[in-house]
């Protein structure tokens, strides 16, 4: 007697109350992770002083936007797309302080960004079950909120918000036939786009590609299509229009020009694709059954998603994909779930050995992300807010070189310094996209960090020009010549004041090569 074939497991289990407890567990525990975030830290996570100062020059000509804002010593056009920022203001104008708008904005907006996406497949057409698993996968994963709930996620997590809402507004053509859009929808995708573009450029423009993807997929007609994109982008064209006059009258093209050169555009078509590969399948195996069960189904859309996100953002290309990610995840396992019932007779065995390789995938990926967030997921030490404190007091105004051996996007020291101290920091590379300095800055500053001898760390200080301190997380041991006096010292830092100038530096730098090459 031959068995009957098994139904498939959404149709059978989709929507059973295991799957919808399965999916309110996975909300709770990702907003309960993020809540937890919040409540645990009093100061922004790693990096936001540049945005910071943003909010602040905003709320000071609020409701206006302000066309320079200070940074770090340098007057920068306020060019970067401001929504974020005046909503950043107006939170302040209600009694929150700067800092804490910083500090609670991103995470807050994180929370919004995974329950839209549990939306957004629940309206795409999938079942509870899937949704659950999917949320699940993504809540575990760093990439989920990485980029996103630091302090800097304040335009990174206003531009994923909208990125959902352009998502849910054009009904991506996910499970079942595509459909054509009201004008009223594809209307509200433009505003949702353009809210994304004055939010995030990187964002934004993920945003308008995905609308073009998704009608392209969906719609029953070549002019279907034509005619929601053309509403679509009318419609951002017309939102975004006033605020790109407003920065071409106060500054013209060069902001832009230096932004662009800043961005990474070239990043996308050799090692990002292979870079998204293997983040793929090493945050969960059944990610590459799932991309070939989706193909095989004609469910082209996600698949098309991650292309966008390489070739149209490859700088952050990494962050949005992973949406696209753990939707292969979940469908590489209930396919796996599926294909197995062909073999294995008990039902509960079965769920059994599934329930516990989620728990793995789960486990995994919560290890990779405490194994690597520390290096980006880091809140600025007590012991160097007093640091900063001190020069605030004693040395205002003063110029001073950064050394610890972080990466310069990880480097939360370098970016709070300026504001924090009001000081001005020589290595601090965040600002300088505005002004074209960026790529030198950020090739002098990875070279920095790579550098673990006296000999070479010191004439590489002087390409930065001239500072009147050194503020040193490590390294301490090419700062022990009289020519450097310490100042201050806490468990964290040491200050020294550089005696007599950049000439007594040049002269240590010079001896310390000196030593080396006789030994």
């Amino acid at each position: 007697m031959t068995r009957a074939p098994a139904a498939p497991l959404e149709a059978e289990h989709g929507s059973s109350k295991l799957a919808a407890w399965l999916l309110l567990a996975a909300l709770i525990a990702a907003i309960g992770f993020r809540l937890y975030l919040l409540l645990a830290n009093d100061f922004p996570v790693n990096d936001g002083a540049l945005f910071l100062e943003f909010v602040r020059a905003t709320a000071a000509s609020f409701p206006n936007l302000p066309s320079h804002a200070q940074y770090n010593g340098i007057v920068l056009p306020l060019a970067y797309p401001p929504l974020s920022f005046w909503l950043g203001a107006l939170l302040t104008k209600l009694g929150l302080e700067p800092l804490q708008v910083v500090r609670t904005m991103p995470i807050v907006m994180n929370i919004g960004y995974v329950l839209l996406f549990a939306l957004l497949l629940l309206k795409s057409g999938r079942s509870r079950l899937f949704t659950g698993l999917a949320v699940l996968f993504f809540a575990a994963n760093l990439r989920s909120f990485e980029w996103l709930m630091m302090g800097g996620g304040l335009t990174r997590g206003l531009g994923s918000l909208f990125l959902m809402l352009t998502l849910l507004a054009v009904k991506i053509p996910d499970q079942g036939r595509g459909a054509a859009i009201a004008p009223v929808r594809a209307a509200l995708a433009g505003i949702a786009v353009a809210g994304a573009i004055l939010a995030h450029l990187e964002w934004g423009i993920l945003a308008a590609g995905s609308v073009v993807l998704s009608r392209a997929l969906g719609s029953r007609s070549l002019r279907g299509f034509a005619t929601s994109c053309a509403i679509s982008g009318i419609t951002a064209f017309a939102l975004v229009l006033p605020w790109v006059f407003f920065v071409l009258e106060a500054h013209g093209l060069e902001p832009f020009l230096a932004a662009g050169s800043s961005a990474g555009w070239n990043q996308g078509f050799i090692w990002r694709p292979i870079g998204i590969a293997s983040m793929t399948v090493a945050s969960n195996p059944f990610t590459v059954l799932g991309g070939i069960v989706l193909f095989v189904k004609r469910q082209w859309f996600w698949i098309g998603f991650i292309l966008l996100c390489i070739f149209l953002t490859p700088r952050h290309a990494p962050t949005p994909a992973m949406l696209a990610i753990v939707v292969f995840g979940a469908q590489g396992l209930i396919s796996a779930y599926e294909l197995a019932l062909r073999f294995i007779r008990s039902r509960e065995l079965l769920a059994g050995s599934a329930a516990a390789v989620v728990a793995l995938l789960l486990a995994f990926n919560l290890y990779r992300t405490q194994l690597h967030a520390p290096r980006s997921f880091r809140v600025l030490p007590e012991e160097m807010r007093q640091a900063m404190a001190w020069v605030a007091a004693n040395h205002p105004g003063k110029s001073f070189a950064i050394i610890n051996g972080r990466a310069w996007q990880n480097d939360s020291t370098g970016e709070w310094f300026p504001t924090l101290a009001s000081a001005r920091s020589v290595t601090t590379v965040q600002g300088r996209e505005w002004n074209g300095e960026f790529v030198r800055w950020v090739d002098m500053s990875e070279s920095l960090k790579r550098i673990d001898n006296c000999p070479e760390l010191l004439p590489h200080l002087m390409k930065f020009g001239t500072y009147d301190f050194i503020l040193a997380e490590t390294m301490d041991q090419c700062f022990s010549s009289p020519r450097y006096r310490p100042v201050f010292r806490n468990n964290g830092v040491t200050i020294y004041e550089v005696q007599n100038g950049l000439q007594q530096h040049r002269e240590a730098a010079e001896e310390a090569a000196l030593r080396s090459a006789l030994s």
